[in-house]
């Protein structure tokens, strides 16, 4: 069955699912949707703040207006608080309870290490003795940020590539925005979350995804969706079971990422790549990971390192989930993303992804033929961007990359 007549097939379902979800002109005013708790970052000793507008500062003690005269303060980390102090004023909070700062009118947006934020600024003396930085923030402007960061494009042609990400996002938020697993905050800005870029990093494109897409979530039997993305799938996406400690997820499954006769992500510079490790770089990484190397080994008249590489299990999208690598005397078994981070280069980062295959190698030098980047569960951004460019809406792509969801409309 060739994929046009597949789209034949889905487009009267997406389209009831379309005009479900979007907003009645003129009959109903816009709702904002809820307010998250973003971790921007963590003060150890001291760090500054710097207010574009007037902001006041509430606490159970007072008011105090950081105006003209107080657009930069520093804070500064104290055994049991925070304090807050500039030439005009020196604030000072030996308990642990927020200190929040809110714009006097309007979106006013303040700078925290090179970003410019908006909303509602809240400091937080944590247990271990820093201070947390937290924007409150409208859920709808967060996934502003959020959007370009994790999926750029300027580009008309890929509006409803970024309006699949804006839902995925926005769907990701608001999971977690319920499960609250932090007192403190619902998300932090970094890749362990959702990369939440600032204010200045808004584009027209992600802003227009966004408005137009306001308030629509994926569900799954009418609850929030557990959501994944990833830059590149490399022509097969993953199971989430495979990746990730969620269970049978039947709308997260192993599926090649085709369009028409050629797979979606085919234009990623990421779809397929060629990297290799030399026994001195794995002997570093041997030592990084396992405190050991060959160069311990006793000198001899003649020494020979051994050298082997063999994956021993993949997953039903073809990555890799077991590989054994022995050099010299030592041999190690690399499971799920230990295989990622072992073969990394540069060290503390990770190998692209684990879709690849060893080839044939010399006594010195492994050979690593991968496909992908990232851990190829849910939505390939490159994939949907291609989609996208050959004519597909928002709906099609999420109905592909999460089949049997529904889109639902929150707010």
């Amino acid at each position: 069955m060739s994929f046009r007549l597949n789209l034949i097939i889905l487009l009267p379902a997406a389209v009831i699912l379309l005009s479900g979800c979007m907003p009645r002109a003129g009959k109903e005013p816009l709702v904002a949707g809820p307010d998250i708790r973003v971790l921007l970052g963590s003060i150890v000793d001291r760090d500054s703040l710097i207010f574009d507008a007037d902001y006041y500062l509430r606490s159970e003690e007072a008011e105090y207006e950081f105006g003209p005269r107080n657009r930069t303060v520093m804070v500064k980390a104290l055994n049991e608080g925070i304090q807050l102090f500039n030439a005009n004023r020196n604030l000072l909070y030996r308990d642990r309870f927020p200190i929040v700062l809110k714009p006097a009118e309007g979106a006013g947006r303040f700078r925290f290490r090179g970003g410019r934020y908006e909303g509602t600024l809240i400091l937080q003396a944590a247990e271990n003795g820093t201070i947390l930085v937290i924007n409150l923030i409208n859920v709808e402007s967060y996934l502003k940020g959020v959007v370009p960061a994790e999926i750029f494009s300027i580009k008309n042609e890929d509006l409803q590539a970024v309006k699949a990400q804006a839902i995925c996002a926005r769907t990701y938020a608001l999971k977690h925005l319920e499960e609250k697993k932090n007192k403190y905050f619902d998300l932090t800005s970094g890749t362990s979350d959702q990369v939440y870029g600032s204010y200045d990093r808004h584009t027209t494109l992600a802003d227009q995804a966004v408005d137009e897409t306001r308030g629509v979530v994926i569900t799954d039997k009418d609850a929030l969706a557990t959501v994944y993305y990833h830059s590149t799938c490399g022509g097969e996406t993953e199971a989430g079971n495979d990746v990730f400690p969620i269970g049978d997820t039947p709308y997260l499954k192993a599926m090649p990422d085709i369009i028409g006769d050629q797979f979606a992500c085919s234009f990623s510079p990421y779809f397929r790549w060629t990297e290799t490790r030399t026994i001195d770089q794995l002997d570093s990484a041997l030592l990084a990971h396992y405190n050991r190397t060959y160069l311990q080994d006793p000198v001899q008249d003649t020494t020979t390192v051994r050298f082997t590489a063999q994956v021993t299990r993949r997953s039903s999208g073809g990555r890799v989930q077991e590989m054994t690598l022995s050099l010299s005397d030592t041999t190690v078994i690399l499971n799920g993303y230990e295989i990622r981070r072992f073969l990394a280069l540069p060290p503390d980062t990770y190998l692209k992804s684990s879709l690849f295959y060893l080839d044939p190698m010399n006594d010195s030098t492994l050979v690593i033929r991968g496909a992908g980047y990232g851990h190829g569960v849910g939505l390939c951004q490159y994939g949907a961007l291609g989609m996208s460019r050959s004519g597909f809406q928002y709906f099609h792509i999420l109905n592909k990359y999460f089949p049997g969801t529904v889109l639902t409309k929150k707010y």
